[in-house]
């Protein structure tokens, strides 16, 4: 009796140890407009699955893709999918991808574009950080503030200044008055900052307010992470930093 006691107690905890991580969800693709999607991918942080949006831009000259699928040097299914999803359903080649700073949620997905023979471009800060991460490196041809038309779709790629990183920029849709902010943008729907590890928080707000500035006109911003919406979410960051500002002088 005992020994049956004994069994059935080893058998209860040895289940703790069999919990499962969480699953992450299949790529989502989501249209903003009849050329323009928002492809969300989803990584494990603090063992939750949070989602982490990207763009694609459907021109008459190919498609162009803002950030790689959330991934990891050893896991790049996500990216994978997002190919597939290009091929089966815009039927066009990707030109390149445009990668917005050097954190896995934005160039984790290198190594498979790359494969697949698309071209990842980026600043010369973010390829250099993007090695350091253990990532192979994008062509680091973009200036800080620069725009180029592809299949007659301008597209503007701007450093605003430090922030989430210290190599974050944003890219502008002008034609569609589309702004990816990435992480560099918190979505109203986030209650804190998130991951700081890399952040400069002396400038982040001041470089939230040169995109304010400079892209007051946009009719969308898409957060690096939740729900996209319109530049409230850019005053709702400015109000999560002077939040966080407040919290760490307490």
């Amino acid at each position: 009796m005992r020994f049956l006691l004994l069994l059935f107690i080893a058998v209860l905890f040895s289940g703790f140890g069999l919990a499962q991580p969480p699953q992450k969800p299949k790529l989502v693709v989501t249209p903003l407009t009849d050329r323009v999607f928002v492809h969300t991918t989803y990584g494990i942080y603090q063992n939750a699955a949070i989602p982490s949006n990207g763009l694609i831009i459907n021109t008459s000259d190919g498609v162009v893709l803002v950030d790689t699928g959330w991934d990891t040097p050893k896991d790049t299914d996500n990216t994978r999918q997002l190919l597939q999803w290009v091929a089966d359903n815009l039927h066009q080649p990707v030109r390149f991808c445009i990668a917005t700073h050097f954190h896995d949620d934005r160039v984790g997905g290198i190594s498979e574009l790359q494969k697949a023979g698309v071209r990842v471009i980026s600043t010369p800060l973010t390829a250099q950080k993007s090695v350091q991460e253990g990532y192979p490196s994008p062509d680091p041809i973009l200036p800080a503030d620069t725009t180029f038309t592809i299949g007659q779709v301008p597209i503007r790629c701007y450093f605003p200044g430090e922030g989430h990183t210290s190599d974050n920029i944003v890219v502008w849709l002008p034609s569609e008055q589309i702004l990816h902010g990435g992480c560099f943008v918190k979505s109203v729907a986030a209650f804190g900052m998130g991951n700081v590890a890399d952040a400069n928080l002396n400038e982040w707000a001041n470089s939230v307010r040169r995109v304010i500035r400079e892209f007051s006109s946009a009719k969308v911003v898409v957060p690096g992470h939740e729900e996209w919406g319109d530049t409230k979410a850019l005053e709702h960051t400015l109000h999560l930093l002077a939040k966080h500002a407040a919290a760490q002088r307490k």
